[in-house]
């Protein structure tokens, strides 16, 4: 039985050989060959057991290539989308398809992702009966530490507001403390150690670096839920930005 992981950018690739390295036989396929791993174009994949979709979640067409990357192999156990979405893809997805459709959002720090994959509790969630017990026992064999969220939508929403748009909230928050310090001529480190005896006892009083928000994650991420108050993570990060010129 063979896993597919579709998409072999940094997820997909620590993806692919997490389960390699787990003994697992796996092909990786991307739109740039020189990517492709046990795969080339038009070959025919025999014995499809999973499909792990890691193209990005803001890719056009997301929904549709995912859907004809299902149709297109037959005899699919369970599909598992590990890519950050807008909430509502996956059942999306599941309305047009037969096959388990399962979200699974990734968590660690890019430079580490290798370990990171490895020590997190991998969520995983559905929103129909067809992911049976069996798809639950071959999932633990592949992440090993597995948890399960009732809904997809409460798992994509999690990857979002809960893991990289709090991170965010917090950098704004040391950034605006940063521009403060400075208009006033008080040291930041100085200041913030108030806070080191409170974290350690009530762990609820983090100090975060002061830097601009750059990467591919935390605003990126905010483009696919909209609320307005969240945009404010943005226009922070911008102000900051400015200041710092």
């Amino acid at each position: 039985m063979t896993d597919i992981i579709l998409g072999m950018g940094e997820v997909g690739e620590t993806l692919f050989d997490l389960l390699v390295e787990r003994n697992f036989d796996c092909i990786g396929i991307d739109v740039n060959d020189s990517k492709c791993k046990n795969y080339s174009k038009n070959s025919i994949i025999e014995n499809p057991e999973f499909l792990h979709v890691c193209l990005p979640g803001e890719l056009t067409g997301f929904e549709d290539i995912t859907s004809n990357w299902i149709g297109n192999l037959e005899d699919l156990k369970a599909v598992v989308i590990h890519s950050t979405v807008i909430p509502g893809t996956t059942k999306n997805i599941q309305k047009k398809s037969k096959v388990p459709i399962l979200f699974s959002p990734v968590r660690g720090v890019h430079k580490r992702f290798s370990e990171d994959i490895k020590k997190y509790t991998k969520f995983i969630s559905s929103d129909t009966e067809l992911a049976d017990q069996s798809i639950k026992s071959d999932l633990e064999k592949r992440f090993h530490k597995i948890d399960w969220m009732s809904t997809t939508k409460t798992a994509e929403l999690a990857k979002i507001l809960v893991d990289t748009t709090y991170y965010g909230w917090l950098i704004n928050y040391a950034q605006i403390t940063k521009m403060i310090c400075e208009k006033e001529g008080v040291d930041f480190d100085e200041m913030w150690k108030f806070s080191d005896e409170i974290h350690e006892n009530l762990g609820n009083r983090p100090k975060m670096y002061p830097g601009i928000i750059g990467g591919h994650c935390v605003i990126p991420n905010l483009n696919l839920i909209e609320y307005e108050n969240l945009d404010m993570i943005k226009k922070i990060n911008e102000m900051y930005e400015k200041f710092k010129r």
